[in-house]
């Protein structure tokens, strides 16, 4: 039989075994206690301006009251970055179906780092070519930078003269001023080109506006499997400019239902840079009379939610776009720690989705 004083002390274990001990405490216990976000607390701790006096005596009081122990090491000069400036179009941030999930990988990874998260737009509408440096940066130097969508060669020099951690998102900087992440643009349209190939395709049509270098890319992985296959390539009769950046649905429409009122359309596959693009071309092709994909077989680029949703569920290749922002930040972080002393470009690999789009081509054709 156990004993009141056995029993007491076995009630003790029960009730501190799940405290957390003083030492333990964390940025987030602190910032919560004392009602300021994880990078002001950060900032005290570090003893960084840009907090005021309330608040950082307020922090000093609940370290003190949760015997917060900073680590034995220092982190290295630059370590801590107070915040990120993500640089992106206004129409990628407020409705772009292809931006929403790597914006959102952005600031959770952000935040996760105890960052805060700065957008600065450039209200530029669709004129890409007309952004410029001045147009950026108006809360002054930023302390690291996320350029998303965005590598217009203004731009690039204007963040690689900061010198502070920089990370181009969806595009590249062909002198390797600044580390880029960016889905493989040349492989997902080789791999996209390859699956309809080997549905028997021999004729085939490339969607698109060839108005940057990823895009111009993927241009080029269709072209490497035709050659590949021993099919002829030529752009002026197999690439269709949509004439617009915006990729939207209403473009790609627009210019297949003009290349079918010229008499130009021969094609029985055809590969589009984006979603969008392939969404409104089906919509065109459904309209004008034609089958999808029993006369014509369409593939997209991207795998957006509403691919899956349309009148004729959409083939594609699949992109991490939320795991590619999540890399952004932890790549800038590696900047920051002084452990990526060299640029990096990475290409994140690509799946193909198979749904309703694409089949065999017509019979003889």
């Amino acid at each position: 039989m156990v004993g009141n004083e056995d029993m007491q002390t076995s009630d003790e274990i029960v009730r501190t075994r799940g405290r957390k001990p003083a030492t333990a405490a964390t940025l987030h216990d602190i910032a919560e206690a004392s009602g300021v976000s994880i990078s002001t607390v950060s900032k005290v701790l570090n003893d960084r301006v840009g907090v005021s006096q309330d608040n950082r005596s307020r922090v000093m009081q609940v370290v003190e009251q949760l015997g917060y122990r900073r680590p034995e090491t220092k982190p290295k000069p630059g370590a801590e970055i107070g915040s990120v400036t993500i640089v992106t179009f206004d129409r990628y941030a407020a409705n772009d179906h292809y931006y929403v999930d790597t914006m959102r990988g952005l600031t959770d990874e952000a935040r996760h780092l105890g960052w805060d998260v700065v957008l600065d737009l450039a209200l530029i509408g669709d004129g890409y070519t007309a952004i410029s440096p001045e147009s950026l940066f108006r809360r002054g130097r930023p302390d690291s930078v996320i350029l998303l969508g965005i590598d217009q060669k203004p731009i690039v020099e204007a963040v690689a003269a900061l010198g502070c951690p920089a990370v181009i998102v969806n595009g590249m900087d062909p002198m390797m001023r600044i580390s880029s992440i960016s889905p493989d643009h040349y492989y997902g349209s080789y791999a996209a080109t390859q699956h309809l190939i080997e549905q028997g395709h021999k004729r085939f049509l490339h969607v698109s506006h060839i108005y940057r270098d990823t895009v111009a890319q993927r241009v080029d992985g269709m072209r490497h499997a035709l050659e590949a296959a021993g099919i002829d390539f030529d752009p002026k009769r197999d690439v269709l400019d949509t004439g617009s950046s915006n990729f939207s649905s209403l473009d790609a429409s627009n210019a297949i239902l003009q290349r079918l009122k010229d008499g130009g359309f021969d094609q029985t596959a055809i590969v589009c840079a984006s979603d969008m693009l392939a969404i409104g071309v089906t919509q065109a092709l459904i309209s004008a009379g034609y089958r999808v994909p029993e006369d014509i077989s369409v593939i997209g680029f991207d795998d957006l939610p509403i691919s899956a949703h349309c009148e004729v569920p959409l083939s594609t290749m699949h992109i991490e776009r939320g795991e590619m922002g999540r890399l952004a930040i932890r790549m800038l972080a590696e900047q920051a720690a002084g452990r990526l002393t060299s640029r990096r470009r990475v290409s994140m690999t690509m799946q193909l989705v198979e749904r309703m789009s694409v089949g065999p081509p017509p019979t003889g054709k």
